[in-house]
Parts: C-alpha cells; sequence; structure tokens
C-alpha cells in the first residue's frame, strides 16, 4: 500500500502525480531527487514529505558532531543532514546514515536544477570573503613580481 506524499511549502502537485514522481525519483538513502520535488524523509518513513521545485530555495548539508567526540567520554562520530529551505525561510532538516549519500545528493540536483543554491547563506559569504583574499593576495604577489 502505498501513501500520497505529504507536501511542505506552497507547490502543489496532484496526488497522482506526486505518488508517480516519488515513484520514478531517484534515492538518496532517505531522500530523493524527482521530477517534479525533492522528497524528503520523516522520523520513520523515506520519503514522506515533497518540496516542489518551485518552492525550493536552497538546499546544502550540515554535519554534526556527536555529544562523544567532544568530551573524550562515548563514540565519536559525524551526523550528516541535508537541509532544505523553502518559501519564506521554512526549513525542513532530514538525517542521514552516511554522508556520502547527501554528497551524490547535492551533485546529482546540481546537475538537474543548478538554478538551486547548494550552500548555506554563511558557506557562501566564507566562500566569496576567502576569494576576495586571494584576489587580493595574488595581485600582491603579482605587484612584487612585476617590480
Amino acid at each position: 500500500m502505498s501513501f500520497a506524499p505529504v507536501r511542505l511549502g506552497n507547490t502543489v502537485l496532484e496526488a497522482e502525480t506526486a505518488s508517480a514522481d516519488r515513484k520514478s525519483c531517484r534515492r538518496f538513502g532517505p531522500c530523493g531527487v524527482g521530477e517534479k520535488a525533492l522528497y524528503l524523509n520523516d522520523l520513520l518513513i523515506d520519503r514522506h514529505f515533497y518540496v516542489g521545485f518551485g518552492s525550493v530555495r536552497r538546499v546544502f548539508k550540515r554535519v554534526a558532531m556527536s555529544q562523544g567526540g567532544f568530551s573524550g567520554k562515548g563514540a565519536f562520530g559525524s551526523i550528516p543532514y541535508l537541509v532544505v529551505q523553502y518559501d519564506d525561510g521554512q526549513e525542513k532538516q532530514c538525517t542521514f546514515k552516511r554522508e556520502e549519500d547527501v554528497d551524490e545528493l547535492l551533485a546529482y540536483l546540481g546537475q538537474v536544477h543548478p538554478e538551486i543554491p547548494r550552500l548555506s547563506v554563511g558557506g557562501e559569504q566564507r566562500l566569496a570573503k576567502k576569494a576576495l583574499s586571494m584576489s587580493t593576495l595574488s595581485s600582491v604577489t603579482m605587484g612584487a613580481t612585476a617590480s
């Protein structure tokens, strides 16, 4: 028995369309990328929610450290998340078992929907700041070589 996925965001898909798109979507861990929407997991059900690509504003990876990592007591490990921001700043965070699945999903999303940003706002700012410092450094180095 298959249930229609539950909508997140303002973009609405017909129940039959959403179910068919979810069945044919490309799967990455508990989530998936379809032709019309991004399918996200619930706590127990894979690909239970969907966000239509018209509502998606940003998709990025977040990695958290488990509690034992910093205290030295207990198990150490990272917990990868896929974060989807949609509509007016709302977001849904999905937990993955393997970080490679999140990376593969983001790479595939970049191929099929290059207009969707795949870095957080903070990540974009750090990348721009790094590029600016590198260009400043290279212009200083070029000026010193030319002299």
